[in-house]
């Protein structure tokens, strides 16, 4: 079976790490095309993934290139018009996370594919790390029990400088919640099912950016299990980068430089096979275009994951509880 023929639209920082998967992956997909408002970070991107053609205009590219599908990794407040243009153009879509910045927007992008019967996708790709499959895996498995409590953290020092689009809330959707924030809120939905009431605490801090830098986050599952994520873009130092806690009636689960298990011997080092996240990710959605196969992370998926964090800044503004669906 030939590489399916990739276009890649935006080749800035997340870039980087997609492309790095690409190489991996060269009998299953193949970036045959990039594309960059820059024409030089387009070229740069090109010759690390070895593709044909360079754009500066999506457009064209959608127009012209033979390619298969796009891997869009553009401002979240583009997402939307680039996906739909690519759903009507016959190809499949992964785009970055978030899905879009608000509700409207991931629904259009969600009916265009439909409509169009091609594949979309959202590269929520901390689903693909082999350590979360793990704790996913004991979860389906019962080795914990009833869940009774989730926790999940992520520490950054984000300082970018002025004009990066990241600092502008409305390009990023919000803050640190709906940029790194929602890859561990989509791991509580994944861990503990949908939630059914969210509570909010932020703080902003306008020299880094217009958006919140930190929030705590609490929720009621429907489940009866309870949970928090803690998100933080101004952690000067901190011993790790990300971590996660399950807690369940006949044991628990935590990941913090490494992956434990507190099973009948006490406490003990699982081995996690090694495998990239993003390769993981990229490998799936080139199986799932192969097989007609419905992503993990798919459009409905990561609507619930964004209508979450909607949830949570809606909490933070009016200082109530929010209920969902919203």
């Amino acid at each position: 079976m030939k590489p399916i023929k990739i276009g890649l639209i935006g080749c800035g920082g997340i870039s980087r790490a997609h492309a790095r998967g690409y190489q991996s992956l060269k009998e299953l997909l193949k970036v045959k095309a990039t594309c960059d408002v820059s024409e030089e970070a387009a070229a740069e991107r090109a010759k690390q993934v070895d593709a044909d053609q360079v754009y500066t205009n999506y457009a064209k590219m959608l127009k012209e290139a033979d390619i298969d599908a796009v891997d869009i990794c553009l401002p979240h407040d583009l997402h939307a018009e680039v996906s739909i243009a690519a759903s009507k153009a016959g190809k499949h879509v992964i785009v970055e996370k978030p899905i879009a910045v608000n509700l409207n927007e991931a629904d259009s992008m969600i009916s265009a594919a439909e409509k169009a019967g091609t594949i979309l996708m959202v590269a929520l790709n901390e689903r693909y790390d082999p350590a979360h499959e793990m704790i996913k895996q004991m979860i389906d498995d019962g080795k914990l029990g009833e869940l009774l409590c989730i926790r999940i953290d992520h520490n950054q020092n984000v300082m970018l400088p002025k004009g990066h689009w990241i600092r502008s809330k409305a390009k990023l959707g919000g803050g640190v919640l709906i940029g790194s924030g929602i890859h561990r809120v989509d791991l509580l939905r994944w861990f503990g099912g949908e939630v059914s009431h969210v509570a909010n605490f932020q703080v902003n801090q306008p020299d880094r950016m217009e958006g919140e830098v930190a929030a705590v986050m609490s929720v009621n599952f429907e489940s009866g299990c309870i949970g928090e994520a803690t998100v933080i873009w101004a952690v000067r130092k901190a011993p790790w980068y990300e971590g996660a806690w399950v807690y369940g009636t006949e044991g628990s689960v935590y990941r913090i430089n490494g992956l434990f298990w507190d099973s009948a011997d006490g406490y003990v080092k699982l081995d996690v096979p090694e495998a990239g996240s993003f390769t993981e990710e990229l490998r799936h959605f080139g199986q799932c275009i192969n097989s007609g196969e419905k992503p993990l992370t798919n459009g409905h998926e990561a609507r619930r994951s964004l209508e979450l964090v909607l949830a949570a800044y809606e909490s933070a503004e009016i200082g109530e509880i929010v209920k969902l669906p919203l």
